[in-house]
């Protein structure tokens, strides 16, 4: 299988290092799904490196794609001089980093990734899977070294209905008391005029909770149908439940969708039969079969400052997705869940009024804008970070609780 990436032209002008000649060691900087797709890659061109080097402490010193992963003081030590391929979403971060310990030939992975010969592939992670990773983590990259504002996925919330309890979900969503499913027509209403303003988006996702139990799924589905400003649709599901015959027609009917299905093992018991129904339909689909999730955010208030917290929300944001729930619009998925439940305390500058028909155009590249400015959530004053930049803390997959969880007060938590 040759994979090519969709939109090249983006990255038509850029570098492309000719790794197979570097004249000192090279380093992967990431060892996670991005840096495992990196390593087939160079395998690929007969390209020979070093080692991984990761932020994570738990994947010092063990072995990951048959290299050593080392620590950033390791690294220093052992390769003071390494060329550094960043294998990861986290671009720009991870490049101040790097040039703050002396390193200045620093790479992104954007060239290896604009074809790739998947034959003879053995990581873990399935092609489909990888493949999703690569394209997101190309937009990320792209919006982080040219700061454009772009919007590279929507995802919509359609339910706070779940069919599992999942204690460290990273929507909270057995914080929430009266699950519910949101009304279509709203939720559509919403997506069209977020589109109207951005005028192209790469994907568009529902998910929950679980989005299978929203009744109006198939109708969301075909709404979609003549609306070209959409590369893929996608639905985020947990392998509890079997499509209806009614949705699996619609998404059968759309040649952009794929089905996403998170393999929680013994929590996931249908992925079998839903997949062998997918076939039968020829729906497209990947399975991410997660060993370990990264640990929810930490809610309460943080004491970090202006500076702090102004790049907390750059690195939380820095993969430019916009998540529409309950008629409102968000830049990080925490922020959504949280402020959706009356987490954090109320405050204007968290969200974008999706009701507001006041030049909204105008308004939503302002908010979608605001990363690169410093214009930072009043939430981020009581959020440790989005789960996925919780590098060190790691925690077993859909551990489920049947307790109705709560968030601490922070009512006068600034004291």
């Amino acid at each position: 299988m040759i994979y090519k990436y969709t939109h090249p032209e983006y990255f038509r002008d850029w570098d492309k290092p000719d790794f197979a000649n570097l004249e000192k060691p090279l380093v992967l900087w990431g060892a996670g799904k991005i840096g495992g797709v990196a390593d087939h890659c160079l395998k690929k061109r007969g390209i020979n490196y070093a080692a991984f080097c990761d932020i994570a402490k738990d994947k010092w010193g063990t072995i990951f794609c048959e290299h050593e992963i080392i620590s950033p003081d390791e690294l220093q030590k052992r390769y003071p001089d390494a060329a550094v391929i960043i294998t990861s979403v986290f671009y720009s971060s991870t490049y101040e980093m790097l040039q703050l310990r002396g390193y200045r030939e620093i790479y992104d992975c954007t060239s290896l990734f604009m074809e790739i010969d998947f034959s003879d592939y053995t990581f873990w992670a399935s092609k489909e899977y990888s493949i999703r990773n690569v394209e997101q983590c190309l937009a990320a990259i792209l919006e982080q070294k040219t700061m454009s504002g772009r919007i590279d996925q929507i995802f919509l919330n359609i339910t706070t209905k779940c069919s599992l309890r999942c204690r460290d979900c990273s929507l909270f969503i057995p914080y929430v008391s009266s699950p519910c499913n949101y009304c279509a027509d709203d939720i559509l209403s919403d997506l069209n005029k977020v589109i109207d303003s951005l005028q192209y988006v790469r994907i568009v996702n529902f998910y929950g909770g679980e989005p299978l139990l929203h009744p109006d799924l198939a109708q969301m589905i075909r709404s979609l149908k003549k609306e070209q400003r959409i590369d893929r649709i996608s639905i985020i599901s947990n392998g509890t439940i079997i499509p209806n015959k009614e949705v699996l027609l619609a998404m059968a009917d759309e040649e952009r969708f794929m089905v996403r299905l998170s393999d929680y093992k013994e929590h996931s018991p249908k992925i079998p039969e839903i997949t062998a129904c997918l076939e039968q339909y020829g729906i497209k689909y990947e399975i991410a079969n997660y060993t370990y999730w990264d640990k929810q955010s930490k809610i309460g208030f943080t004491g970090h400052t202006k500076e702090e917290l102004t790049a907390k929300f750059r690195l939380c944001t820095s993969c430019n997705v916009l998540f529409l729930i309950n008629r409102k619009g968000y830049l990080c998925s925490t922020g959504s869940a949280v402020c959706n439940m009356g987490g954090f305390p109320y405050s204007p500058s968290n969200f974008i009024d999706l009701l507001d028909t006041e030049n909204f155009s105008e308004k939503l590249i302002n908010f979608i804008t605001r990363p690169r400015n410093g214009e930072y959530m009043d939430a981020c004053k009581y959020c440790s970070g989005n789960h996925c930049v919780q590098f060190e803390e790691k925690v077993p997959v859909a551990v489920q609780t049947k307790e109705l969880l709560k968030f601490p007060s922070l009512t006068g938590s600034e004291g």
